[in-house]
Order: structure tokens, then C-alpha cells, then sequence
């Protein structure tokens, strides 16, 4: 059990002034009843022959009580010192049970038990000098080494070999008093003591006064500790006026000392029922607290759940609303580039497609920002020779370095590997170096250098001799669509290049920097863990399919289900490239169904958004029916999302291709299946 958890209990729990103020004010007016009686603690007064049983039944309830208690804190702190405390009040019920029964006259007139007339008076020296012995030995066994000495075993078989041992302790002491009463000398002639019975009784005071003063040596005091010293206050009261300031049985320091022993056996009870109360009343708040924090969890998760859901299904909507028309846009103008007959057309088409794609780029980026943020973003992390991509993305951009007559290296010696996703890496290498040309001076250089960094980092660094980034902007660096002062100059660009790539470095487990100096120049750094490269070669081959415009050689029927007029005349117009393909077409999906059926298509090209049914509902009705189950199925959807592709796939797609459409993708693909389905 940890400290706190053991701080709860009164045996653990230090004493607080409260605490020593209501002990103390119990104490003096014990002291004070206590004085008022002692000058009549010899009046003889009238027997009563019913104060006995309902005094010690009630003590042996009280002490009972007391002691189940106590060992219940004894199974969960496993301390020594509670089993023998435990055990002291054990004694004192058992032992009360022989001494109530041998009382002479009560219910015999010698008593049970066969007891004699010393029998009742010995049994209450023991009881009242053992219970001072227990509390010794609980105050001796009670620090910080030997307080949870007993962690092994079952507390349960510890605590029955307690009872067991208390047990054969008081019938021992009964045997004792009862069948070898000749061997004890006389305490008691008649209702009066003995000068034996005062040198028994002073002693056994005096062992209750040694209990007192270990328990106040002992710092410092639980609750417990306090109390049990309140104990052994009334204690050392009753023993003196039951059995040495008294004279006998019957008089007013009998009835007073037995009245003191009962409230002895009260004090301690009462504080642990009062603290099983109040730990009680902790447990049902503490339970109540975590039930409400359990809702608030549910709560949160769920409303986290739905916020989640609702951003995939924006970023679905998002991602076909946008890409739907720009498909139209490319799809058209590559078609029309494929076409164009002079230098005029050309550089017209050319300003469509770069328009078109600066928007498509912009849109994917948005997109992407917006993955990361939802967590949807899925990245395939691998062992990445850094040279091949820092080689690749400088190839990428020489043409627009050259342009504005910005030095780039000619090679990079960079041997090391980094764990990252080669394409989400060469993204943030084309960014940071498309912004390393933008932002230069003309006739400006651009670096790139490769090194170690700490803690097993690779360091990819792009550096400019730029004008530099204010100290006072450089927070907003990374903000989205922040360009700081590039709106005021013909710098093309969105902001959003930077929080991006910073997005997708920490990603794949590493650290994007910035460095900056005004009128020199800034250095972007990209530090990723470091990857062993692979120990054997991989070899991948890489087959180049070289079209031809037009290629009558295929053969087949192609049934295209799209809503999107456009985009059906986009498909229309490619296949007329390809003279032995017979397009059928269905604006529902309803209808694409019917004609599969009536047709029994080579190939299926799929929408996913239709206006009666989903493409996917569409896909899982092909799939079902036998005539059309084999019928190889091609998704074409501005739904970009990995998610959506990873799914429809797994549901038995061929293919899956996102608009704007890549044409000689599309009939590469087209030739592929088709010549398939010929075979």
C-alpha cells in the first residue's frame, strides 16, 4: 500500500491538535471524577447482582468489536504492532467470559468452573496486568522497520492463529486459577483484600502506568497512540479504585474502578467507528467522484468519436467537391495539349494545367494539414537512402532555379539512411527548397548539406542566401497560411508549405527547425532518426510502358458509372485513343447495375459519389452476383482519403484512382485489364 493510502487509517494517521485537545479534556475529567471518588472509594454500598453481567457483556462486546476492527486494518497494512494490539483486546474479551461466570454468588455460589473464592479476583489481575504487556509490545514492534513486517502469507491464517493462540492463553490462565488455585496465595477473605492483594494490585497498576509512559515516549503520536493512552488513563483509574484504594467487593470504588473500565473499553471503539464511518463516507465520494469522472470520459470520447467522424466525413466531401471540377479542368486541358497544333495553343494549355495544379497542390496540402490534425494521416516508415531523395527533389527543382539563376549543388555525398516515408520526405525537401529558390535574391545560392545530429538524428539542412526572416516573425513561421511579408512582394505561394512539412516531420518521429539571420540568409534543418541501411539489396523492378497515341490493338467493353457530366465526357473523349474500346455509360447507379447485367462489361470504371446509391453499394451488388462477380471493377473518385481507398479495395476493387485523372495513367491501366480479359 502506498504512503497516502496508509495516511487514512488511525493507526498511520499523526495526531492533530483537534485530536490532543479532545483527548486532553477526556483525560481531565476522568482526573477530575476520579479525585471527587477516590475519598469514597471504601463506603460499603448495596450488592447488585445484575451490574456484573451487563458490565462485562458489555465489555466483552465492546472488546470483541474492537478487536475485529483492529485486524481488519492489521489485513490491509499487515502491521505487526496492530496484530498485537488486536490480540491485547482479544484477551481482555476472552478473558472477561471465566472471570464473569467464576463470580461467587452470581451463578453459583462459589461460581463455575469449579472455582474457588480467589478464583474471580486473580482472573482480574491477569486480565488488567496482561491487556498493559499487549500495549508495551505494540508501541516496541511499532517503527518504521518492523510496522509492515508481515507481507508474506495470508492475513487471514495469521489472524486465526491469533485468535487460536489468545484462546488457549485464557483457558490456560483459567486452568490456572480455577484447578490450581491452591498454588496461588489468598487475595481475598470474604469481600476484602488481602495485604497479597495490595502488593498484586500495585503492581499490576504499575504495569499499566509503564504502558502510559512508553506510549507518551513513543513520537510521534498517531490518533491511535493518543486514544490508547486515553485508555490506560482510565485504566490506571480503575485498577485503583477496583483494587487498591478500595477495601472490598461492593463498595463504591468497586462499582466506580468496573465504570472506568468500561469506558476503557469504549474510547478506542468509538474512534474506529467513527473512522469506518467516515472512510466509508470517503469511498462512497471517492466512488461517486470516479463515476462522474468515468461519464466525463465517456462524454469526451464520445464527442471526440463524433468530431472525428464528422472531420473525415468533411475532409470525404472536402476532397470530392474540390477535385470533381478540377478533374474536368486537367482531364480536358491535357487533352487539348496532346492536341495542340502551335506555340499559342501550347503556352495557353500550359497556363491551364499550371493553374490547375498550383489549386490541386493548395487543395492537397489543405487536406493533408488537416489529416495530421485528425490523426488520418497514414505514413509507411522505412529505412530512406537520404542522398537518393535530397538528389531527387534538387532534380525537381533545377527548372525553376534556373530561372530565376539560383546556384544549386550539383551532387550531394550523403551516405546515411533516416526512418521516414520516402515520398512524405521528398514533399518536405521539394517545399523547403521551392521556398529556398522563391525567397532568394536573384543570381542567389542555395545549399544543401547532410550530418549527424545528437541522439541517433540524421540532419537534412537547406540553407539561402536569402534576406532573412525578422527575429520578431519568426513565432509565425509556421503558422498556416501566414506568409509574414511575402504578400506584399509577386512571390506566388499559399503558407501553408511549412506547416505542412512541420506536420509531417514530427510525423515520422523528428524535428523541423528554423534559423535566420536578417540580410544573410535562412537555414531549415530537418532532423529525423537515424536508419541502419538494409543488408541486402532489394531489387525492385521498375517497368516502363511507353504509349502510343492511339493503340487499336485493345479490345474490349467499358461500362463507366458517373454522375458528373463532365467527367463522363473527359472518359469519352480518352477512349476514342483507344478505336477497339466500346464505352458504355450510366449516370446512376441503378442503371450502371442493369447494364452490367444486360452487357457483361470487360471492365467496370466506378464513381463513388452517385445520386441513388453509393458506389460502394454499387461494388457489393457486383460482387454478389454471380454473372458479374469477375468483372474486374476500377474506382475513379475525387475521394482521396487512405481510409476510403483501403476500404473499398479490401471490398474487391481492381484499382483505385483519384481525380483530377492522370490520362496516360488511365489508359495504361485500361490496356492492362483489357489485354487480361482478352487472354
Amino acid at each position: 500500500m502506498t504512503p497516502p493510502a496508509r495516511g487514512v487509517f488511525l493507526s498511520t494517521l499523526p495526531s492533530g491538535r483537534g485530536d490532543r485537545r479532545l483527548a486532553c479534556t477526556v483525560v481531565l475529567v476522568s482526573v477530575a471524577i476520579f479525585l471527587t471518588a477516590v475519598p469514597f472509594a471504601k463506603k460499603p454500598l448495596a450488592p447488585i447482582w445484575a451490574f456484573i453481567p451487563m458490565y462485562e457483556s458489555a465489555l466483552v462486546i465492546n472488546d470483541l468489536i474492537t478487536a475485529g476492527l483492529l485486524f481488519g486494518q492489521f489485513g490491509i497494512l499487515r502491521s505487526r504492532a496492530l496484530f498485537v494490539l488486536a490480540s491485547g483486546y482479544l484477551f481482555t474479551a476472552f478473558i472477561t467470559i471465566p472471570h464473569a461466570l467464576s463470580f461467587p454468588g452470581l451463578f453459583a455460589p462459589t461460581g463455575l468452573l469449579g472455582a474457588g473464592p480467589q478464583t474471580t479476583a486473580w482472573l482480574y489481575m491477569f486480565w488488567h496486568g496482561g491487556f498493559p504487556l499487549f500495549v508495551v509490545a505494540y508501541v516496541l514492534l511499532k517503527d518504521a522497520r518492523r510496522e509492515t513486517g508481515w507481507t508474506r502469507g495470508r492475513p487471514g491464517v495469521a489472524v486465526l492463529s491469533g485468535v487460536a493462540a489468545i484462546a488457549v492463553v485464557a483457558c490456560g490462565i483459567t486452568l490456572l486459577v480455577t484447578a490450581g488455585r491452591d498454588l496461588l496465595p489468598a487475595v481475598i477473605q470474604g469481600t476484602r483484600y488481602t495485604p497479597t492483594m495490595i502488593f498484586v494490585s500495585s503492581s499490576v497498576w504499575a504495569l499499566s502506568l509503564l504502558a502510559l509512559v512508553v506510549l507518551w515516549r513513543r513520537r510521534p503520536h498517531s490518533v491511535l497512540d493518543l486514544w490508547l493512552m486515553v485508555v490506560m488513563c482510565a485504566w490506571i483509574f480503575d485498577i485503583a479504585l477496583a483494587a487498591v484504594l478500595n477495601s472490598g467487593r461492593w463498595d463504591l470504588g468497586f462499582y466506580a474502578g468496573r465504570i472506568y473500565g468500561l469506558l476503557a473499553a469504549s474510547f478506542v471503539l468509538l474512534v474506529l467507528l467513527l473512522e469506518n464511518g467516515m472512510l466509508y463516507a470517503r469511498l462512497v465520494e471517492a466512488h461517486d467522484a470516479e463515476r462522474q469522472e468515468r461519464q466525463r470520459a465517456q462524454r469526451a470520447e464520445e464527442a471526440a468519436a463524433a468530431a472525428n467522424r464528422a472531420k473525415s466525413e468533411f475532409l470525404s466531401r472536402m476532397s470530392h467537391e474540390l477535385r470533381t471540377p478540377l478533374n474536368g479542368i486537367l482531364g480536358f486541358a491535357q487533352l487539348l495539349e496532346l492536341d495542340a497544333q502551335n506555340s499559342e495553343q501550347r503556352e495557353g494549355v500550359e497556363h491551364i494545367l499550371r493553374g490547375g495544379r498550383h489549386l490541386l497542390g493548395l487543395i492537397n496540402e489543405v487536406l493533408d494539414i488537416a489529416r495530421i490534425e485528425a490523426g488520418k494521416l497514414t505514413i509507411s516508415l522505412e529505412p530512406v537512402p537520404a542522398g537518393d531523395v535530397i538528389s531527387s527533389a534538387l532534380d525537381l527543382v533545377r527548372p525553376q532555379a534556373a530561372s530565376r539563376g539560383i546556384r544549386l549543388p550539383a551532387a550531394i555525398a550523403c551516405d546515411g539512411h533516416v526512418m521516414a516515408d520516402r515520398q512524405r520526405l521528398q514533399q518536405v525537401l521539394l517545399n523547403l527548397l521551392s521556398n529556398a529558390v522563391k525567397y532568394n535574391r536573384e543570381g542567389g545560392t542555395v545549399s544543401v548539406s547532410c550530418d549527424r545530429g545528437p541522439a541517433g538524428r540524421f540532419r537534412l539542412t537547406v540553407a539561402d542566401t536569402g534576406p532573412g526572416i525578422a527575429p520578431e516573425r519568426m513565432h509565425r513561421l509556421f503558422t498556416p497560411f501566414d506568409r509574414l511579408d511575402a504578400p506584399e512582394t509577386s512571390v506566388e505561394g499559399t503558407g501553408l508549405g511549412l506547416a505542412l512539412s512541420k506536420g509531417l516531420v514530427e510525423l515520422m518521429g523528428g524535428a523541423l527547425r528554423a534559423e535566420s539571420t536578417l540580410g544573410h540568409g535562412s537555414r531549415f534543418s530537418v532532423e529525423l532518426p537515424m536508419a541502419e541501411s538494409p543488408t541486402r539489396a532489394l531489387g525492385r523492378a521498375t517497368v516502363t510502358i511507353a504509349l502510343e497515341p492511339d493503340q487499336p490493338g485493345v479490345r474490349g467493353t467499358v461500362l463507366y458509372v458517373e454522375d458528373n457530366l463532365s467527367n463522363l465526357r473527359l472518359v469519352e473523349r480518352i477512349v476514342t485513343r483507344r478505336p477497339g474500346i466500346t464505352l458504355l455509360s450510366a449516370m446512376q447507379g441503378s442503371r450502371g447495375l442493369e447494364l452490367a447485367q444486360a452487357h457483361r462489361p470487360d471492365l467496370i470504371v466506378l464513381d463513388l459519389h452517385l445520386p441513388d446509391m453509393s458506389g460502394q453499394e454499387v461494388l457489393a451488388q457486383l460482387r454478389a452476383e454471380p454473372a458479374t462477380r469477375e468483372i474486374p471493377v476500377v474506382i475513379l473518385s475525387a475521394d482521396a482519403t487512405p481510409s476510403q481507398v483501403s476500404r473499398v479495395l479490401q471490398q474487391g476493387a481492381h484499382a483505385y484512382l483519384t481525380k483530377p485523372l492522370v490520362v496516360t495513367q488511365f489508359l495504361t491501366l485500361l490496356d492492362e485489364l483489357l489485354a487480361r480479359a482478352v487472354r
